[in-house]
C-alpha cells in the first residue's frame, strides 16, 4: 500500500501532500487555518491607508476603461492596453456593483494580496514544511513590492495570485502525477486554464511557465523516481502548449500596441547603473536600500543553505522553484530589452515577488529545522519583525497623501469642485483639458477620469470624438491652437500645465472674445484658470 507522504519524508525524493494525521488532528491544526490567518494579516497590512493615496496616471487608464461598456472594452482591446483588458472587465463588473472612489478602485488588489499570501503559507508548507510558509506569507505581506500592487487600482496584484496558484497546482498535479493518484489530469487540465487566466490579467506572467519547465526538468533530472517525474514532465509540457494555445490570441492582438503603450521607457535599453539599482532595490524593497540589503543576503542564505546543509535538503523543493520563478522571467525580459525593444520595468516583474519572500523565509527557518522549532519561532518573529520595520516607512510613503505622482492632481479637483460649489444654480461651465505635466503630448483628461465628480456637468470644449468611440484610452480632440467653442457658457475654466503655447493662447483668444481672467491658482505643476465674460 502507497504511505501517505509527510513534509520530512518528502524533501529528498517526493512533493509533499497533507499527511494522513491530519484527518485526526484538531480542526485549530489544519493547514488552512495558519493560511487564512496571514492572509487576513495581509490583508489588513495592504488595506491600511489604501483609500489616503492619490489616484497615479496608470489608475487613471484603469478608470477610463472601467466606465466602458465590454463591446466598447472589447473595441478598446483591439487597438491599445488589450494585455489589460481582462482586469479592465474586471473593473467594469465590479464598479457596476460598488460605487467609485479610491478605496473601493484598489479594494479588489487589496483581497488579491491577502489570498496570494494565504496561498503562499500552503505552498511553502508542501514544499519546505509549515513554519517555512507561514514566515514566507508574512514576509511577503510586508514587502514594499506587495504594498505598492496592493495600493493601485491595475493588475499587478492580481498577478502574484495567480503567480502563486499555479505554482502550487504545479506542486499538487507533480505528485499526484508521479503517484499514479487517480484522474491526475485534472490538475493538469487546471494548470493549463490558470496559466491562461494570468496571462490574461498580466501577459509578463507567462514567462513563469517558462520557469516551471526548469523546474520540472530539474526534478527530472535530480530524482530517483525517473519514470514518475517523467510523466509529469510530459503532462507539464502538455499543459504548457494548451495555455500557450489559450493564450495566444492575446498575444496576436496586442502584438503590434507595445510602441504606443511603451513609448514612454524609450527606444533604447542600456543596461546600467539605474537598472541594477531597480533590479536590486526597486523590484522588491521599495527605495529602502538597507531593506534591499537585509533582503537579498536572506533570500541568497536560504537558498545556499537549504543545498548545502544535507539535514535542510528535504527543503530543497523551495529552491528548485523559486530560483527559476524569479531569474528566468528577469533574463528574458532583459534579453529582450537589450536585443529587440526596452520592455523592462520593475513592476512588470511584481509577480516573481512570492518567490523571494519564500527564499527569505527559508533563511530565517533554516535554525529551526536544524535544532528546535522553539528557537526558530523566535528568530523567525525577530526576522519579520525587523523586515516589517524596514518596509515600513516604505509603506507609510505609499499609502501618504502625497504617495503618487498624482497628488497635485487631488489638490487641483479639490480647489476646482470648491469653485464650482460657489456659481449660482445653473451655472454652465466649460472645461479646457490642457497638457499633461510631465506627459504633455497627453492631456487633463486623465485627471478628470481619475476624478470624475470635479468634472460633472462641464462641457469638453477640445472633444473630436470620445475615446469609448475611436476605441482608444484617451479621446480624440482639436489641435492645442484652435479657438474652442464657448458659446452659451458662464465660465470657463483651464487644467494644465504651464507651457510655451499654453494657457497663454487659450487666454489671448478668449480675451479677443471678450472674456477675463477671474482667478488664477498654481498647484505644483498644474494651472487651474477660471474665465468669465
Amino acid at each position: 500500500m502507497r504511505r501517505s507522504l509527510t513534509t520530512r519524508d518528502a524533501g529528498s525524493d517526493d512533493v509533499s501532500d497533507v499527511p494522513a494525521s491530519d484527518t485526526t488532528r484538531p480542526a485549530w491544526r489544519h493547514p488552512a487555518v495558519p493560511a487564512s490567518l496571514v492572509g487576513i494579516v495581509a490583508f489588513l497590512v495592504s488595506f491600511a491607508g489604501t483609500w489616503a493615496a492619490p489616484a497615479g496616471i496608470d489608475e487613471a487608464a484603469t478608470m477610463s476603461s472601467a466606465r466602458r461598456s465590454l463591446p466598447e472594452l472589447w473595441h478598446m482591446a483591439h487597438n491599445v492596453d488589450g494585455v489589460h483588458s481582462t482586469y479592465y472587465a474586471l473593473m467594469h463588473l465590479w464598479f457596476s456593483v460598488v460605487p467609485y472612489d479610491m478605496l473601493t478602485l484598489r479594494l479588489p488588489s487589496v483581497i488579491a494580496s491577502a489570498v496570494a499570501a494565504a496561498l503562499l503559507v500552503e505552498l511553502g508548507r508542501r514544499v519546505a514544511d509549515a513554519p517555512t510558509g507561514v514566515v514566507a506569507g508574512l514576509v511577503f505581506a510586508v514587502l514594499p513590492r506587495v504594498t505598492s500592487a496592493s495600493g493601485q487600482g491595475r493588475s499587478y496584484a492580481f498577478s502574484f495570485t495567480f503567480a502563486v496558484l499555479l505554482t502550487l497546482v504545479l506542486v499538487v498535479a507533480v505528485q499526484r502525477t508521479r503517484d499514479r493518484v487517480p484522474r491526475a489530469w485534472v490538475w493538469w487540465l487546471g494548470y493549463a486554464l490558470v496559466a491562461a487566466v494570468g496571462s490574461y490579467f498580466f501577459l509578463y506572467s507567462a514567462l513563469l511557465v517558462v520557469a516551471h519547465g526548469v523546474t520540472v526538468l530539474v526534478w527530472q533530472l535530480t530524482r530517483r523516481q525517473p519514470a514518475g517525474i517523467l510523466r509529469a514532465g510530459l503532462w507539464w509540457l502538455g499543459a504548457a502548449a494548451v495555455a500557450g494555445l489559450l493564450v495566444l490570441p492575446l498575444v496576436r492582438m496586442t502584438s503590434g500596441q507595445a510602441d504606443k503603450q511603451l513609448y514612454w521607457i524609450g527606444t533604447t535599453f542600456d543596461f546600467n547603473r539605474k537598472v541594477v539599482q531597480s533590479i536590486l532595490v526597486e523590484q522588491y524593497f521599495g527605495d529602502s536600500e538597507r531593506l534591499a540589503l537585509v533582503g537579498i543576503v536572506l533570500a541568497v542564505v536560504g537558498v545556499l543553505v537549504t543545498v548545502a546543509v544535507p539535514r535542510l535538503r528535504r527543503r530543497v523543493r523551495a529552491v528548485e522553484l523559486a530560483v527559476p520563478a524569479v531569474v528566468v522571467p528577469l533574463v528574458a525580459v532583459l534579453a529582450v530589452s537589450i536585443l529587440v525593444k526596452p520592455l523592462y520595468n520593475a513592476r512588470y516583474l511584481t509577480f516573481t515577488t512570492p518567490f523571494v519572500a519564500l527564499a527569505i523565509a527559508l533563511a530565517l527557518t533554516a535554525f529551526g529545522a536544524l535544532l528546535r522549532w522553539r528557537l526558530t519561532l523566535a528568530l523567525a518573529t525577530a526576522g519579520v519583525v525587523v523586515i516589517a520595520l524596514l518596509a515600513y516607512p516604505v509603506i507609510a510613503a505609499q499609502r501618504a497623501p502625497i504617495g503618487k505622482t498624482g497628488t497635485h492632481w487631488k489638490m487641483a479637483t479639490d480647489h476646482l469642485a470648491a469653485e464650482r460649489a460657489q456659481e449660482p444654480a445653473g451655472s454652465r461651465d466649460g472645461v479646457y483639458y490642457g497638457p499633461l505635466p510631465r506627459h504633455e503630448i497627453r492631456t487633463t483628461e486623465y485627471v478628470s477620469s481619475a476624478y470624475p465628480d470635479a468634472f460633472a456637468g462641464m462641457r469638453d470644449l477640445t472633444l473630436v470624438r470620445p475615446a469609448s468611440e475611436i476605441g482608444e484610452l484617451w479621446a480624440e480632440r482639436e489641435p492645442r491652437d484652435r479657438e474652442p467653442d464657448v458659446s452659451g457658457l458662464d465660465r470657463v475654466w483651464y487644467l494644465g500645465a504651464e507651457t510655451s503655447s499654453q494657457p497663454a493662447t487659450l487666454t489671448a483668444q478668449l480675451e479677443a472674445d471678450g472674456w477675463r481672467v477671474e482667478s488664477r491658482k498654481s498647484v505644483q505643476t498644474l494651472e487651474i484658470i477660471s474665465y468669465v465674460r
